[in-house]
C-alpha cells in the first residue's frame, strides 16, 4: 500500500507565522520565542532580563502554559504588558495562537516581544510563531543527554 503525503501538516502554521513575522517587521519589533522543559527557569530568566533592560527597551510578553496564569502574574508584577495563552493541553504555542493576542498589544509602543512557550522540549521547536530567534534554556540539572534526546530543539534554537 502506498501512502501519499499531499502537503506538509505544518504548512498552514508556517504561513500564519510568516504573516506574523511581516507584521512584526513592519513594526520593527524584535520577537524571541523562549523555550525549555518545564521548570528549567524560563520565567526566572525572563524576570531577571526584564529587570536588566526595562529602562532601555519597551517589552511585552506572551505567556504560554497548559493551564494557570502564575507566570503571567509574575511578569505583570514587573509592570510589563503580558497576555496569557492557556493551551488546554496542547504542548506548544503556534502562529495562530500568537495572532490571537495581537489586539492586546500596541506594537508601536514595544521594542521587544518575548513569547514564553509551553515547557516542552519536543513540540515548540516545530511550530514557528513569527519569531526572529528561538531561544532555548537548558537547566544543568536536566542532564547532559538532552541534545541527543531532543536534537530538533537544539538545531532550531539560535541562542542556548
Amino acid at each position: 500500500m502506498k501512502i501519499s503525503v499531499v502537503k506538509n501538516i505544518l504548512e498552514a502554521n508556517d504561513r500564519i507565522a510568516q504573516e506574523n513575522r511581516a507584521i512584526f517587521d513592519e513594526k520593527n519589533l524584535l520577537v524571541l520565542n523562549l523555550m525549555s522543559s518545564p521548570g528549567a527557569g524560563k520565567t526566572s530568566l525572563l524576570e531577571k532580563t526584564i529587570d536588566a533592560i526595562k529602562e532601555d527597551l519597551r517589552i511585552g510578553v506572551i505567556e504560554g502554559d497548559i493551564q494557570s496564569s502564575q507566570d503571567a502574574e509574575r511578569i505583570a508584577a514587573k509592570g510589563i504588558p503580558v497576555v496569557q495563552i492557556n493551551t488546554g493541553g496542547a504542548c506548544h504555542l503556534d502562529g495562530n495562537m500568537i495572532r490571537g493576542t495581537f489586539h492586546c498589544f500596541d506594537f508601536d509602543a514595544l521594542d521587544l516581544l518575548v513569547v514564553e512557550n509551553v515547557g516542552n522540549l519536543v513540540c515548540p521547536a516545530e511550530f514557528k510563531v513569527g519569531e526572529d530567534f528561538k531561544v532555548m534554556i537548558l537547566s544543568v540539572t536536566e542532564g547532559e543527554d538532552k541534545p541527543t534526546k531532543y536534537p530538533l530543539m537544539f538545531r532550531e534554537s539560535k541562542v542556548l
